[in-house]
């Protein structure tokens, strides 16, 4: 199954290289992500100006194997298509300006996670974004452990 982007399609991609996206078991594997999820990252960090760390280093991109604690329906897996990623941006703008932003984009998956640390501090707000089919279209947090579906399940 050849799910890489055409090698041309990273061309039109301002902001990332495929290595920010990679399965961190798997060097050189970030080049499958889900090009229409690279195309939606790249003109959200385009039209806000704010960096995006992607969370590659922690499984939370392009997994490879399913070891990163994903479950098997997960987005994030190569065998569904390598369709999310888990990020939070370089910014000091309040969190809910900045899930505004990651609203306008159109990604039919978001997920909203208050209690993601990174460096050892905890982030103001992360995200969860994926090109889940439109029929089903979710947004979510998670508190306690618990999840919480906007949507209904």
């Amino acid at each position: 199954m050849e799910l890489t982007l055409k090698k041309n399609s990273w061309k039109r991609v301002r902001y990332f290289v495929p290595n920010e996206f990679d399965d961190p078991n798997y060097l050189d594997s970030g080049k499958n992500i889900d090009g229409a999820l690279l195309y939606k990252l790249d003109e959200l960090r385009h039209e806000t100006g704010w960096p995006i760390v992607t969370h590659w280093e922690v499984g939370g991109c392009v997994d490879v194997g399913g070891t990163h604690g994903h479950s098997e329906n997960s987005y994030h897996l190569i065998t569904n298509g390598a369709k999310a990623c888990d990020f939070h941006f370089l910014t000091n703008i309040d969190p809910r300006l900045q899930y505004r932003e990651v609203e306008k984009i159109g990604f039919f998956g978001i997920g909203i996670y208050y209690d993601w640390h990174w460096d050892d501090k905890l982030l103001p707000i992360g995200f969860h974004v994926d090109e889940r089919p439109k029929n089903k279209l979710q947004r979510w947090t998670r508190r306690n452990g618990q999840y919480f579906y906007l949507l209904g399940r």
